[in-house]
């Protein structure tokens, strides 16, 4: 798994840089007798899309990606009934759907399924984690799941990828 700039987030952040840009080269082009208003908001205007730009590039948003297929990755995350853990780890490795529906809670609670998949659903894993005092911890290994496995468990959650 590999950790990339959001395709999405570089091209509004290269955008911004643009418009910046466009908008120096603009007071630059001005005439002498223009009046002092349109120079300074130009500035502005100029000054705040590359600083947003910029940080934008430094900064912005990250996307997993899933490297043999080079898809992206999400999580989800989902609570389980409160100290139902170990049931919930048998569900899921006994391929109970039916018994891990019933446990998945709708408010939060002391146990909590992460559920990561690849957008081409080629990438599917999942761990139980329980709430010791200030933190979750693994109760499970990471399970790895197959295509069929992972659709039970979209179908479960009621998620889509």
């Amino acid at each position: 798994m590999a950790i990339r700039k959001s395709k999405k987030t570089m091209a509004v952040a290269l955008l911004l840089v643009l418009i910046g840009i466009a908008c120096a080269v603009v007071i630059v082009m001005l005439p002498a007798q223009t009046a002092e208003f349109a120079p300074v908001s130009l500035g502005l205007v100029s000054a705040t899309c590359l600083i947003i730009g910029i940080a934008q590039l430094a900064f912005g948003g990250k996307a997993y990606i899933y490297t043999p297929t080079n898809s992206k990755v999400y999580g989800r995350v989902f609570f389980c009934t409160s100290g139902k853990g170990q049931e919930t780890i048998s569900a899921i490795k006994s391929k109970n759907w039916a018994q891990l529906e019933k446990l998945i809670a709708h408010n939060e609670s002391g146990v909590k399924l992460e559920f990561v998949t690849s957008k081409d659903r080629q990438f599917a894993r999942c761990q139980v984690l329980t709430f010791i005092p200030y933190n979750f911890e693994p109760l499970s290994d990471i399970i790895t799941l197959s295509g069929e496995e992972m659709e039970e468990l979209l179908k479960v959650t009621g998620t889509k990828i």
